[in-house]
């Protein structure tokens, strides 16, 4: 029997979006070991606790701005402090590319491909989307753009469909 581990906790701001709701669906099944919970009427203190009492080690925030998502924080639960802080200037969602969401559950398997972004190397570490081994479901790509602006790319390497771009500033 497999124990599957909570690693990283996914939320949003409160009373999200139809767009920010799939987008964090999408997280959820691209960041392994991760789960989602609904904010509701939760406070941050408590979106917090339920992240330790999880035992995670990570809880990722995504705020939007009129609907959309606009930036991701992503707190350190052991030290209680923001690690990684980004700006989503872009972002292309499944349903963008007429993939379904049924098309990437339970592919779980991440491999970083090319990383061309330094200032996102730990934060894909960390978000565990790598892997050892050649076996991948999913391939990230990074590509800079700009300094400190960059594009990560997800396909399915089954049929190297594309299934969310997103673009992020630091």
């Amino acid at each position: 029997m497999h124990i599957h581990r909570t690693r990283i906790v996914i939320t949003s701001s409160r009373d999200p979006s139809i767009r920010t709701r799939n987008f964090l669906n999408v997280l959820t099944f691209v960041l392994p070991d991760s789960v989602k919970i609904t904010r509701g009427k939760k406070s941050k203190i408590e979106i917090f606790e339920r992240a330790i009492n999880l035992g995670a080690l990570y809880l990722l925030f995504v705020l939007a701005k009129n609907g959309n998502p606009l930036r991701i924080i992503v707190y350190d639960l052991e030290s209680l402090s923001i690690k990684y802080f980004f700006k989503l200037s872009g972002l292309s969602l499944p349903s963008d590319y007429n993939v379904s969401l049924n098309q990437i559950k339970g592919h779980s398997n991440v491999c970083i491909k090319l990383n061309e972004c330094d200032f996102l190397r730990d934060f894909l570490v960390d978000m565990n989307m790598y892997n050892l081994t050649n076996n991948c479901d999913v391939v990230v790509n990074s590509r800079l753009i700009h300094t400190n602006i960059c594009e990560l790319l997800f396909m399915l390497t089954t049929k190297n469909i594309k299934f969310l771009k997103m673009i992020l500033e630091a």
